[in-house]
Order: C-alpha cells, then structure tokens, then sequence
C-alpha cells in the first residue's frame, strides 16, 4: 500500500492548508483494514471525541417551574456537540460488508424479505469491478446502509441524547432496490438530478467528487474512496429528511424536542460541504480525524483516499451530527441566549 507523500515546503497559505489537511487525513495508515467491530468503533469514537465533538457550553435556558407554592424562574445550561450517529457503508456484495458482525445479518434478512414481499429478485449482485476490456472504469455501482452508531447510546451526562438508536437500521439498499438501483427513476423527478453544479460534493466547477443527485448506487468518479464518499452523502442526505422517494427510517432533523429530561436541538439535515451540515470519520479502511468530504486537493500530487483503498471495494464512515441541549427544569420552556457555536 502506497504512503502518502506529498511535499512540505508550500508558501502559499492555501497550499500549507491543502498540505495539513492531506497530512491529517493521510497519517494513520498503519491502522489500514478491511472491516470494523462494534468494539472498535467504540473504540475509535471514544478517541477521537475530544477533536470531533467540539464540546462547548452554548448558552442559557430559561424555564418556568410552577408548585402549589407558586412560579419560579430556573435556569439551566446549554452545551453543544457533535455526536457518532450513524454508520453508513458501502460496499460491493453483502460477504464483504465493513461493519460484518452487525452489517451481514441486516443486508441479508433484507434481502430475504425483499424477495418474499415482491416474489421476485431486485437484489442480486452489487458492486462493479473495472476490468481490462472496459471503456467505463469510472462508473461505480455500491450497496449501501446506514446502522445506528453504538456510541450514540452513550450517557446523558454531558451529551446530548441522540435521535439515533444504536444498531437501528435507518437504510439498507436491497429494500430499496427499486430505487437505488434505478428501477424506478423516482430521482429523476428532482431538479437538482439535472442542473450542473447544484448539489456537488466539493466546489464545482474546478473541484467536484461528484453529484448528490440522483440519490442513487451508481457514481460516477474514477478514484473509488471518493466515490464510496459521494454515495455515503447521498445516503445521509435522504435518511435526515421526510418524504423522500426511498425506503428508510426518518433520522429526525432540524427542531426542538424533549428527550430523556433535556431539550433537545436536533442536528440540521446532512449537507455537502457543511461542517453543520454533519462530518465525517472513515472507519474502513483507514480511521482518519473527522472532516468534510469534498477537500480540494487539484493542486496537491496526493488525492483524498490515496493509499486508503481496500481490496474488497468496501468502506464505513461514521456521521458526526451538531447537537444542543439543555436539562429540562420546569414545565415550560421560556426561551434560551445562545453564545456558542451552534
């Protein structure tokens, strides 16, 4: 596996922060593997969550508690985070699964009850191998699903609870195999499907990894960790918004709700190119410090997932969703000052 190289004597200010970005998504690649484990996404989480969360007191809340005894005013401190939601992988068949302990089983009652529903097989083979005889190497076609991260099931103490159940299926691609595999070309009744440059993973037109629309498996892009990304994008953008044209569980998204004593500030829905918007942490094949996807790296001779593939063609990324919250210390809520980030 090729390392990273890439030279450290750039003047520019844009280059110097092209250089540290690649340097610390490229560093770790003695960590380089083919699947995960709860374990170690646990593991992986708990590490990296003092430079992925963010964790900051955000501002004050204000309630009104009333008792046989009379209405008082209490208060209470708000905070904001990042949170590990969801894993979302891709991958070329369901044996080469990257989170397998968890991902096999899903992908494979999936497919069983897809068959029974309908009668007949939408889901058969997956993925796309580019061989010597093709002229359309660039063309990728993945699985693909989205399981609860076990770290979102972490205590309330001083993070906010997570609109995410842990090991929850909110996406598996064979039940939506008519979709995502194009049966029905629902995505293509979306105006952002036909309009250049609108929803691109990076800054069009110099620099894009590729569209988000249509939220379908197949991809365009010839470098396949850049590909595994706009898909894992695409999934993310659909399962964070209702009534979208697919088959999923709805991660709720945007608005306030009281959960487990706190009140909540649900993330915003999945964004490109937005650190609100979500980021992302690669667990499969190489864990790497949590950042966008979309890096512009056209002026570098090192691109985003050089020495970062794996041989099954499979890759899991953990979603890292903005969070507020407050403890709940009266029956109503009369309003917040926000001083922090979000």
């Amino acid at each position: 596996m090729r390392a990273c190289s890439i030279t450290r004597s750039a003047k520019a200010p844009r280059q110097r922060a092209l250089v540290a970005a690649c340097v610390a998504i490229c560093t770790p690649l003695a960590g380089a593997v083919e699947s995960t484990t709860t374990a170690a996404l646990l593991t992986q989480a708990v590490a990296s969550y003092p430079a992925c969360s963010a964790w900051h007191v955000s501002g004050i809340c204000f309630w009104l508690r009333c008792t046989p005894a009379g209405c008082s005013i209490r208060t209470s401190t708000r905070f904001s985070h990042f949170a590990p939601d969801l894993v979302v992988s891709t991958y070329h068949d369901t044996a080469t699964h990257p989170w397998p302990e968890i991902g096999i089983p899903i992908a494979a009652a999936s497919r069983g009850l897809l068959g029974a529903l309908l009668g007949v097989e939408l889901s058969d083979s997956a993925g796309t191998h580019s061989q010597a005889d093709r002229t359309d190497k660039q063309r990728r076609f993945r699985d693909a699903d989205a399981i609860g991260h076990p770290g979102a099931g972490l205590p309330d103490l001083v993070t906010c609870p997570s609109a995410v159940i842990p090991f929850v299926p909110y996406y598996q691609s064979k039940l939506d195999a008519a979709v995502w595999r194009s049966y029905l070309p629902a995505e293509l009744l979306l105006p952002a499907s036909w309009v250049p440059g609108m929803r691109e993973v990076g800054t069009p037109p110099l620099n894009t990894w590729g569209n988000v629309y249509p939220r379908t498996g197949e991809v365009v892009q010839q470098h396949e960790v850049k590909a595994a990304a706009v898909l894992s994008q695409r999934v993310a953008d659909f399962i964070t918004r209702p009534a979208q044209p697919h088959v999923y569980a709805y991660v709720a998204s945007g608005g306030t709700r009281r959960r487990r004593g706190q009140l909540v500030w649900d993330p915003p829905p999945a964004r490109e190119n937005d650190p609100m918007g979500g980021l992302w942490q690669m667990n499969v094949a190489v864990p790497t410090p949590c950042h966008i996807f979309g890096l512009n790296d056209t002026a570098s001779p090192v691109s985003y997932g050089d020495a970062m593939t794996t041989h099954s063609g499979s890759y899991a990324y953990t979603l890292w969703r903005p969070y507020a919250c407050c403890r709940v210390r009266g029956q109503i809520f009369l309003g917040s000052i926000q001083f922090g980030l979000w």
